[in-house]
Formats: C-alpha cells, structure tokens, sequence
C-alpha cells in the first residue's frame, strides 16, 4: 500500500495504483485534472517528499515544454515508487519557486 499526502490540505489517503492521479480520483484526494493522458498540464505537482519513479520520455517531454522545474510531475503519468506528498500546482503555475 502506497500513502499519498496532498499538501496545503492535508489530505492523504492509502491505496494501490498505478499512476499517483488513480490513486487521488480513487480517494476523492484534490488534484485537478483535465485529459488524464499528459498532455493538458493541468494535473501538475510537485513532490515534497518521498519519490515517484523516474518520469518516462513523453513526460519529461511535457514538463521540459511547460518549463516545470526539478521536482515537479504530472499526476496522471507519475507512477508511484513508496509514500509522496505533493502540492498541486494546476494549470496557473510550473514552477513552485517563481510563486
């Protein structure tokens, strides 16, 4: 089982998927989300703590075209590795140190 904190809300919940966003639609867990196949940008995170595995080449290429910083995924493509928590960025922001 795999335990997903959501940040500023302190929401978490303990599951078993295979992307992080399965895991937070299937526990009701706020992270926005739009085309769930990584293209939209909308479901943006970063990770604060704890690890997801290592982005694939389609993702990276998606967060290298938004300009995302180190540390920031998309949901619906991160796959989970141990226990996370994140802080959804949405569609407004990429790049958490810029805020």
């Amino acid at each position: 089982m795999t335990r997903v904190r959501v940040l500023p809300v302190d929401e978490s919940a303990e599951g078993e998927a295979e992307t992080l966003l399965e895991l937070c639609t299937e526990a009701s867990l706020p992270v926005p989300f739009g085309c769930t196949v990584g293209k939209c940008g909308v479901c943006r995170i970063e990770v604060l703590e704890g690890e997801l595995q290592e982005a694939g080449r389609f993702e990276q290429a998606v967060l290298d075209g938004f300009g995302c910083d180190k540390g920031v995924r998309l949901a619906c493509q991160a796959r989970l590795a141990g226990d996370v928590t994140i802080a959804p960025l949405g569609a407004a922001q990429c790049n958490p140190s810029e805020s």
